[in-house]
């Protein structure tokens, strides 16, 4: 298999030589020196192309495979991955966390996201996409119908559905951040909110549903207008619950 042509340079800082390893592998892949698929040189050729020691490349590899970015096949090398592969540490996910945040601003970002993404989602849904997201409101539909008044949705509820929505867009980069936002979100915040009727959820989400079908992005903002401070007024009701975010 012939190698990419990458421009490493020789690593002269000695400190934390091995993110400066993952640095130059990162910006190989952002140039698109290297692609899914492509073979990475063997540990001594890029140690000797970095002018590292090999264990500083072995390190920065085992760093690349447990975020899902390479993957090692007996025999063959260590290869690009072509599929967005979580890994053992989503290092994104964990970014996230790690940022300072109170639960008004998830919310926030919620509200701002999740417009946007359902926004797109309409002008690029095929009838199948939205074939299954109604999968998922029959389904709640029928969930409400067969609980006693005023029963409570689920976190998971709302993430089936909101993941359906996401799913539509078909865009590689907001799936992939509305997934790991959508986790933290519902992860966080669901026991710092007031309940939510399964109810009052199906019914946003029919609302959603058939915006989404008459690619009528007024409707869908009417849905939005009444929902989002609900949202807030939700936070404000259960904030007691366990504190703080």
């Amino acid at each position: 298999m012939p190698q990419p042509r990458m421009n490493f340079t020789s690593i002269r800082k000695k400190e934390k030589v091995t993110d400066l390893v993952l640095v130059q592998i990162k910006e190989s892949i952002m140039r698109g020196e290297l692609v899914p698929g492509d073979r990475l040189p063997g540990a001594s050729d890029l140690a000797g192309k970095l002018g590292v020691g090999i264990s500083s490349v072995r390190e920065a590899v085992k760093m690349l495979e447990s975020m899902g970015a390479v993957e090692s096949r007996q025999g063959e090398g260590t290869f690009i991955c072509d599929a967005c592969h979580e890994g053992a540490a989503n290092a994104f996910e964990i970014q996230l966390m790690l940022l300072p945040r109170t639960a008004e601003h998830l919310v926030q970002f919620r509200e701002m996201f999740e417009t946007a993404y359902t926004h797109l989602a309409m002008r690029a849904a095929a009838p199948e996409d939205l074939e299954k997201v109604e999968a998922v409101v029959l389904g709640q539909e029928a969930k409400a119908e067969g609980q006693p008044p005023g029963a409570s949705t689920t976190a998971q509820d709302e993430m089936d559905f909101h993941r359906s929505v996401l799913h539509c867009t078909h865009n590689p980069y907001v799936i992939k951040i509305g997934e790991v936002s959508l986790k933290l979100l519902f992860d966080v915040l669901q026991d710092r909110l007031a309940p939510l009727s399964i109810a009052c959820a199906a019914r946003d989400h029919r609302e959603i549903l058939e915006a989404l079908r008459a690619k009528d992005p007024g409707r869908l903002d009417r849905v939005f207008k009444r929902s989002f401070p609900n949202w807030f007024a939700r936070l404000r009701n259960g904030g007691g619950r366990r504190g703080g975010v």
